[in-house]
């Protein structure tokens, strides 16, 4: 009988200690079900360490489909993908599946009016409200079909859309609580709060629109009035020379220009005036009760260009208070001392998560692998200063199989954090000197091509972008672990890619006289071109034929294994 999907995960990805202990944890029932959302495939458990008093938190998404499960721990583990929390986490998960006391009834909507609670509509958003084949059918739709808008106003869209001999009527809408009410007449989808006409309009507006579309047809005058309503005024009324609009980040603000308008809506305490005689009625005089105004503040990233320590580069996390919205800061943020800062408890989950990842990116983190795996390890603390060019190549290769991972798991799970920096080469780090970064989680590769010039070969080094083809040297940042083009910041996709790239650095290029020519080809170009494209310019080629090839088997020795 074969195990179920979630048990086999544990299995595949964990370590026997892992399982044994996470069995000891569910075992014990030390694991408490937090939050489940059916929707999307989230659960959230508390689950306790079976060593200490310590409990971690435990996200399991996309629980109902094996290629798409994704787990987070807040423990500091990171041998193996799979943690003892995790795994006790989805053996009690299986075990509530086994029992029937997981209920995730599939939903059933009404395309006529679903509720959907969001804040704004971003790709994510759209993607996770649909099926795949609807999105992936609401994309092809859109290149020839394009719902005709017939209002867009006070944050509310209305359209139709001609599609199958039939004309569908569509409304998208923000309520009072900033969610959004849609409707269409198509009754066509169940499962999803996403018909395919929904999701082809949302495609379109957000596309030329972009996310922020309904906040710039909203009518502001209801937000007036309940701002002037605070002094007995309304926007019918005559406020010349008493009051002023003033506007920040889009929104109106209430300035008040004449110092004799009072709040006619402040609260005062109650005093007693003293009876005398046979006066007994009571004065009540109410002075104002100020209620203090909570903030918001949110963690954000910020890369820095390290320029005497190898990889060259610094990951750190700032907290600042940020707007109304979410999605600036707007004051002066503070850099946080990440081994010294405690998580509090009301801080959003995407923050915790990166302030974990970044925590795993610390040299300090760097430095305990690299004392568990160098051969002199321990001297690790005193050579981390050395030049580059004086670090044995297992040590950089060390450091390239730690990193990498780590910075393809930051660019997976902050893509779309609203707080991404950079400070510009030779800044200070200041608020001033922040920069705004696309984290753009489309792993890339190298490319290269060789040209012959009058007496030797040249091998250009390149690298794929979504816009193109850019030269491996213009890379704006210091450190070849990451590419930077303009405000957008990319990883790449294989460790091997790290490896190649700093072969071909700073020039980009490599210069071959065309005695070396054949040595090269055999040592560097053959081995390149299985793992890489490699463009022949005006290189002559020739096909020989009835030559047989050498075969050789290759072997490295890795840990225990042979490759």
């Amino acid at each position: 009988m074969a195990l179920p999907y979630l048990v086999k995960h544990i299995y595949s990805y964990g370590t026997e200690e892992v399982i044994r202990r996470g069995k000891k944890i569910f075992a014990l029932k030390n694991i408490e079900l937090v939050k489940f959302d059916p929707l999307i495939g989230s659960i959230h458990c508390r689950v306790k360490d079976d060593g200490y008093t310590t409990y971690y938190k435990v996200t399991i998404e996309n629980f109902k489909n094996p290629a798409t499960l994704s787990l987070r721990c807040g423990c500091p583990y990171n041998l193996s993908e799979v943690c003892r929390h995790k795994a006790a986490a989805l053996f009690y998960i299986q075990d509530l599946l086994d029992k029937n006391l997981l209920d995730y009834k599939p939903a059933s909507y009404n395309t006529s009016h679903t509720q959907l609670r969001a804040k704004i509509l971003d790709l994510k958003t759209i993607r996770m409200l649909c099926s795949k084949a609807t999105f992936e059918k609401a994309e092809t739709t859109l290149k020839s079909i394009r719902p005709h808008i017939v209002s867009s106003e006070n944050e509310r869209v209305v359209a139709e859309m001609d599609m199958a001999g039939k004309t569908h009527h569509i409304i998208i809408q923000k309520n009072e609580e900033r969610f959004f009410d849609t409707s269409c007449d198509c009754l066509s989808e169940t499962e999803y709060p996403l018909c395919i006409h929904k999701t082809v309009l949302l495609l379109q507006l957000f596309q030329l629109k972009g996310a922020d579309y309904f906040e710039t047809i909203r009518n502001w005058d209801r937000e007036k009035n309940k701002l002037l309503a605070l002094y007995g005024y309304s926007l019918e009324d005559n406020t010349k020379d008493k009051f002023e609009f003033i506007y920040h980040d889009g929104k109106p603000f209430l300035k008040v220009l004449d110092a004799g308008i009072k709040k006619i809506n402040e609260e005062r305490k109650s005093s007693f005036k003293r009876p005398m005689g046979n006066d007994w009625d009571i004065e009540e005089i109410d002075e104002t009760k100020v209620q203090p105004q909570k903030t918001i503040e949110r963690l954000g990233l910020v890369m820095q260009h390290h320029p005497t320590e190898y990889p060259y580069i610094n990951f750190n996390v700032i907290k600042g208070e940020v707007n109304e919205d979410g999605t600036s800061y707007v004051g002066k943020v503070e850099k946080l001392d990440i081994a010294k800062f405690v998580i509090p408890d009301e801080i959003k989950e995407e923050d915790k998560l990166l302030l974990q990842l970044v925590r795993k990116l610390q040299p300090a983190e760097l430095t305990k692998y690299l004392n568990k795996n160098s051969p002199f390890g321990q001297l690790w603390d005193n050579i981390i200063h050395t030049e580059e060019s004086n670090l044995p190549e297992d040590t950089k290769g060390h450091i390239q199989e730690y990193l990498h991972p780590k910075i393809e798991k930051l660019w997976k799970d902050l893509s779309e954090h609203p707080f991404s920096f950079f400070i510009p080469h030779n800044k200070p780090f200041t608020t001033a000197n922040l920069q705004k970064a696309e984290l753009v989680f489309s792993n890339i590769q190298p490319c290269f091509k060789v040209e012959r010039e009058s007496d030797r070969y040249i091998v250009y080094a390149q690298v794929n972008l979504p816009d193109g083809k850019v030269p491996i040297e213009d890379n704006h940042a210091k450190s070849h672990y990451i590419f930077q083009h303009q405000h957008q910041f990319f990883c790449w996709k294989t460790k091997e890619d790290l490896i190649w790239i700093e072969q071909f650095l700073p020039t980009g290029y490599h210069e071959v006289k065309f005695d070396q020519w054949p040595n090269y080809l055999q040592s560097t170009l053959l081995p390149l071109s299985k793992l890489f494209k490699v463009e022949l310019d005006n290189v002559a080629q020739e096909k020989v034929k009835g030559v047989k090839p050498t075969l050789q088997i290759l072997l490295k020795e890795e840990q225990q294994y042979l490759h």
